[in-house]
């Protein structure tokens, strides 16, 4: 587990933030002084599917079955415990932790099942903060604050078909194809980091972090800075504008993050900093909100070893430039809500030699409508998604089509307690590993859940 200790930086922040009234304020930091609560979620989902797209059908057990049978019929049971203290003392300065437990799902039970535990970490987010009147300072394993702004969007999955194998590792439609719809720069999330967040002004908000190492998620003391194909030193900073243009509210986000390469080794191939931004904005125009996003960096550039092997480098980490981006609107007509989104992301693929070879893309769109005049806390949603890789060599392993076409019930019961029932109907073709030939096979999946989700 991770472990935060206030010592010598947080008396540092505290003195930096609270200004000289911090030393007469002498009282002890108890239970009786904090205001200490405990939250989290419990959800509960029975799911039935057709097919399971991670499903491995070329694998064959000994009597001529195949190895690997999903069962159809799950009852899925996901839970979390969040540990919560604040306090605020006489003089005005606030502070407080946060602890996130697994205790429920797939992390948990990687967890008890693994031979040696100790490298699987059940805690999320924690951390602590103090804030004062130069604003906030969080310390430990978190989240960064990104204050990102992209894609309006109306699409809604009906989470029914299960797109995660037995070791809850996502899906990958396109084998090895290296293009991705994930447009975060932030990496390697939970990683021990100091924050800092000054007041906002003008509708400007800033934010600033730095994380030593990207590799170790308990760095209670020194660790390595020669690991091969790690990144550390990462700085992430973001900015983010709110206001009214010509009456009309108006939101742009920009960000910037970079981190070094630890491998030092001169031999190895692609060393170097792993630099990235996003730019997003959005817009609303009464009924019609419009929002997007752009960003652009490199993949994970930090170290190859020519020892790898392959004339194909994808997946390798050499410095190859990626782009992402991605628009879409909403439209809002009383109980009613209208909404469309284009994604297009390109990844650019060398060989050991550092020769381009071309880009591994991938486009999506998706359609969604949403009606809320059912009233009582109930919304049905409707929606329908396609996603295309294409692969720089044409290779029929790492390229794909899947369309989902998703119907979801919505109804907030009360304070806490939420019931859902989705449909989905999801159409794939063959991804690496799952046919021993190059041919591409179309499968189809229907899957039904029904969920109950207390959060509290």
């Amino acid at each position: 587990m991770k472990k935060v200790l206030l010592g010598t930086t947080a008396l540092l922040a505290a003195g930096m933030f609270a200004g000289p009234a911090l030393g007469q304020a002498r009282t002890a930091m108890t239970a009786t002084n904090f205001n200490l609560t405990l939250g989290g979620f419990t959800t509960f989902k029975v799911e039935y599917q057709t097919s399971v797209p991670g499903q491995d059908i070329t694998t064959l057990d000994a009597d001529g079955t195949l190895n690997d049978e999903p069962r159809r019929t799950s009852l899925d049971f996901d839970a979390e415990l969040e540990f919560r203290g604040a306090a605020t003392l006489s003089n005005g300065l606030k502070m407080g932790w946060e602890i996130e437990l697994e205790s429920a799902g797939q992390e948990l039970l990687d967890f008890l099942d693994d031979a040696d535990p100790t490298d699987i970490d059940i805690i999320d987010d924690n951390f602590m903060y103090v804030e004062g009147r130069l604003g906030k300072v969080t310390m430990g394993g978190f989240s960064v604050t990104t204050l990102d702004v992209g894609i309006a969007r109306t699409f809604t999955g009906a989470a029914a078909i299960d797109l995660a194998d037995e070791a809850g590792d996502t899906v990958d439609p396109a084998g090895g194809n290296q293009a991705s719809f994930t447009n975060s720069i932030t990496v390697s999330n939970g990683r021990n980091r100091l924050q800092w967040e000054p007041p906002s002004m003008a509708g400007f908000r800033f934010m600033l972090a730095w994380a030593p190492d990207l590799v170790s998620e308990n760095t209670v003391r020194p660790t390595q800075e020669d690991d091969v194909g790690a990144a550390d030193q990462d700085v992430h900073l973001a900015t983010q504008w709110a206001g009214a243009v010509m009456g009309n509210r108006v939101r742009v986000s920009f960000g910037y993050a970079t981190s070094a390469a630890e491998n030092r080794d001169p031999t190895a191939v692609g060393v170097s900093k792993n630099s990235r931004w996003r730019l997003g904005a959005d817009v609303d125009l009464g009924a019609i909100t419009i929002g997007g996003h752009y960003r652009s960096g490199k993949d994970n550039a930090v170290a190859v070893d020519a020892a790898a092997g392959g004339t194909d480098a994808g997946g390798f980490n050499v410095d190859e430039k990626t782009v992402r981006w991605g628009i879409g609107a909403t439209y809002e007509m009383g109980t009613w809500e209208f909404g469309a989104a284009y994604e297009r992301a390109t990844q650019e693929e060398k060989n050991l030699a550092l020769t381009s070879l071309g880009d591994d893309t991938a486009t999506r769109w998706d359609f969604g409508v949403a009606y809320t005049g059912l009233g009582s806390g109930r919304t049905v949603r409707a929606g329908i998604r396609q996603e295309k890789w294409e692969d720089d060599q044409n290779n029929p392993d790492k390229e794909a089509k899947t369309r989902s076409i998703d119907l979801r019930y919505e109804w907030d019961v009360g304070p806490g307690l939420e019931f859902d029932v989705g449909y989905q109907n999801y159409r794939y073709t063959h991804h690496t590993g799952l046919d021993a030939t190059d041919t591409q096979r179309q499968r189809t999946a229907h899957g039904v859940m029904v969920q109950t989700k207390l959060t509290f």
